[in-house]
């Protein structure tokens, strides 16, 4: 991913919120819905996939007006193995849960995640 694709979709600060980047998503192709499910990362219509294989393409991290601690992630996921690319939306920090942080974790390890 070239740093003109990433400029492209980040917009400037005043005109981030989550509804914002799930557009700009959708737009650059992240049709997909991913969620987490128990301890499982779901690809809606696919099923289970491996997060240990997924890509993080993009990312944007969120925190609260009034509650720095109430944070949220929206992810651009890409999966090479079914070849989607989707979105996943999650807490984050303090707000996630035990399933939550475990698959945000998992994602981040993957040597292939690079995210702007």
């Amino acid at each position: 991913m070239t740093d003109d694709f990433a400029e492209e979709l980040d917009p400037p600060q005043q005109q981030r919120h989550e509804s914002s980047q799930l557009d700009t998503l959708r737009d650059a192709g992240f049709d997909g819905d991913f969620e987490i499910r128990g301890d499982e990362l779901v690809l809606s219509g696919h099923g289970p996939v491996d997060p240990r294989q997924v890509h993080v393409d993009l990312q944007y991290r969120f925190e609260g007006a009034s509650d720095p601690d109430d944070e949220s992630v929206v992810l651009g996921l890409h999966d090479p193995v079914s070849g989607a690319r989707g979105v996943l939306i999650s807490a984050y920090g303090p707000a996630a849960s035990g399933a939550e942080a475990d698959v945000l974790a998992v994602l981040a390890a993957n040597p292939s995640c690079n995210p702007t």
